[in-house]
């Protein structure tokens, strides 16, 4: 198995993930990272009791399995493991597109970590996260940012904080970025480098390493995008707490599978610190 870096963990893997940076067993030891598992399966995945809340989806206590139509089914188990069975016309790119969103921001919920929806980028400032609604702009401004100034990336759709750092730390780890067809034009990106979303026709992901931090990175600044990438202002206190929450990954599993307590409490300290450099200076 290899092993692999994904959101302050480590990911022993049955499967390649280009995506994401490699690790030694002996950088998972030094670095003290938890380990979660993920596995092949070829028999049909099942899980026994659970109850069936959509046709795709089938939920226990502790457990959840998932079908994404043509593509694969996921097992996902509390606390560390994803069990992956590969449907007959299934792309394992695809698979790892699923994989990477809702497979392991279900397992972050079962762990009691809080996956964000932002995409962040590391300026001379300091590190901004954006969030906003899907479509709202906050890959494109990233990316902007990135070529424009040649800024490195944090992460792109999704990073987590975890409950016991002092500070709001984004852990992220995943080295691609997703791009309209028409952001590619503009930024001149070689489509040679591009494998399309499985999702969306005109839109296209970047998997390069070079782009991106390798290090959890402390969010300062917070801001909303709305309008087709139009930023706005940067919220404090209570207007940052509601950001914050209405920023979490999958909300629906949250409802399912997490202590909706520590995510309060998760978000409550983070917005103490987050936008803390625009609020003295006004």
């Amino acid at each position: 198995m290899k092993l692999y870096h994904l959101y302050g963990l480590a990911v022993a893997s049955d499967f390649d993930c280009p995506e994401l940076t490699e690790l030694t067993p002996e950088q998972v030891a030094a670095r003290g990272l938890a380990t979660v598992e993920l596995r092949r399966a070829t028999e049909p995945l099942t899980l026994d009791d659970g109850h069936t809340l959509a046709p795709w989806l089938c939920v226990t206590r502790d457990a959840c399995l998932c079908e994404f139509t043509d593509i694969a089914q996921f097992l996902i188990e509390r606390p560390d493991r994803i069990t992956v069975r590969m449907l007959p016309e299934g792309v394992e790119s695809d698979m790892r597109a699923y994989l990477f969103g809702t497979g392991f921001g279900v397992l972050m919920h079962m762990r009691g970590l809080v996956p964000l929806h932002v995409s962040a980028i590391k300026t001379p400032e300091g590190v901004v996260a954006f969030t906003g609604d899907s479509g709202a702009g906050k890959s494109t401004k990233v990316a902007e940012l990135h070529f424009k100034h040649g800024w490195p990336v944090i992460c792109d759709d999704v990073a987590v904080l975890h409950p016991d750092d002092p500070l709001p730390i984004l852990h992220a780890g995943m080295n691609r970025i997703k791009l309209w067809n028409d952001a590619v034009e503009r930024f001149g990106v070689d489509p040679g480098r591009l494998t399309r979303d499985i999702m969306r026709f005109d839109k296209f992901h970047l998997n390069d390493p070079e782009m991106f931090v390798k290090e959890p990175q402390v969010l300062e600044t917070l801001i909303e995008i709305a309008d087709h990438g139009t930023p706005q202002s940067q919220p404090v206190g209570a207007d940052a707490f509601t950001l914050l929450m209405n920023a979490v990954y999958r909300p629906e599993f949250a409802a399912i599978f997490a202590d909706r307590g520590n995510i309060f409490k998760t978000i409550s300290r983070c917005a103490v610190h987050i936008n803390a450099k625009s609020e003295k200076g006004a």
